[in-house]
This record gives C-alpha cells, sequence and structure tokens, in this order.
C-alpha cells in the first residue's frame, strides 16, 4: 500500500514514540470493506504492524491457516505510554454471504500497557483463523484501542461477538488496526 502515510519513530525511555499522519490510504481500504464505520468508529487510521513469524501482514492480504495458527506479533504507533485493547475478530462467520452481522472472536487482551502484550491481560486466548471448509475466504481484523483507563474487564464469548458494542461499552478509542485473509479451501 503506498501513500498516506508519515511515520517517524524514535526510543525514548525504552518505549518507541512515534509520529504518526493519518494513514488515508489504509483508512479508505477499512472504509471500502465497511469495517469502518460497521465494526470500528472513529478510526484515525494508523497501521498496526502484525508479524506471523516472518510475514509482515499488509492489509488485505491472503495467508494460510497455517501461517495464521499461532498469536502474531503486534506493534502500534504509541504516542504516550497508556494502556491498550487489542481484539481479533472474523467478520465473515460463518460466511460471507450468510454472516449475521456479528463477529468471531479469535483473540482479546485488555489492560496492555505500552506495547507489552504480554503483559496484559488476555480476556480470550489466541484461536487462529479456522474458517468452515468451502465457506470461502474471511476477514480477519486486528484492532488496537487506547484505554481511558485500566479497567475490569468483562468475560467475552467467541461466537456473535460485537466489537463497537464492546467498544463503546468500555469507552476505547481505536488507534491502530490491519487485516488479513485466510480461506480453508
Amino acid at each position: 500500500m503506498t501513500g498516506g502515510a508519515s511515520c517517524r519513530a524514535e526510543r525514548r525511555d525504552g518505549v518507541i514514540i512515534h509520529d504518526v499522519n493519518a494513514n488515508d490510504a489504509l483508512l479508505t481500504v477499512l472504509q471500502r470493506e465497511r469495517f469502518v464505520p460497521d465494526r470500528i468508529d472513529a478510526f484515525a487510521g494508523a497501521e498496526a504492524m502484525v508479524k506471523y513469524g516472518d510475514v509482515r501482514v499488509s492489509p488485505g492480504v491472503k495467508l494460510s491457516v497455517e501461517q495464521t495458527a499461532s498469536a502474531p506479533e503486534l506493534e502500534w504507533p504509541l504516542r504516550e505510554n497508556g494502556t491498550h485493547t487489542v481484539l481479533m475478530f472474523d467478520v465473515d462467520a460463518p460466511s460471507r454471504a450468510t454472516s449475521h452481522g456479528l463477529c468471531w472472536l479469535h483473540w482479546a487482551v485488555g489492560n496492555i500497557p505500552g506495547l507489552d502484550i504480554a503483559r496484559g491481560a488476555e480476556i480470550v486466548s489466541y484461536a487462529g483463523p479456522t474458517p468452515p471448509k468451502g465457506s470461502g475466504p474471511h476477514r480477519y481484523v486486528l484492532a488496537v484501542y487506547r484505554q481511558s483507563r485500566e479497567s475490569n474487564l468483562p468475560q467475552l464469548d467467541r461466537p456473535r461477538f460485537d466489537p463497537l458494542r464492546f467498544a463503546h461499552l468500555l469507552a476505547l478509542e481505536p488507534i491502530a488496526a490491519n487485516f488479513f485473509v485466510a480461506e480453508n479451501e
């Protein structure tokens, strides 16, 4: 993906600080896919850096189920050391043609200090994509939210997850996102 983004990173007190302009190209893609505003709202357009092993995810790239079996490495633009929540969800469950408008939750981690996911509270453990055979390509969104404060996180169920409702419930501000496509052919 080209254009729209400029980014400068520097290290301060052990934290990588990014100076990021809104990534208009990413925002356009997220709007075209209807992730914004249907699943994520008030999004500034920063791209979350997602890596599965040696493979860096660019928005909309197709990955295999095998490549995505383990949790990815994630980074996002950090304007200040704060608390964050990461969600990963399938917007096309059970298939794009028969989706009921809600998502399948694959991963949820909250109360993440800065960029240190390992120190966050895992609400729902990582489960790699397992789209039903023959259901076509599924889109998997990884979204990062800034929390206004550390909070008690509710229990979540994987099926019929509504990321927009969840974000509103906890007053989460979306700050970065990315997505990929996987299919079980």
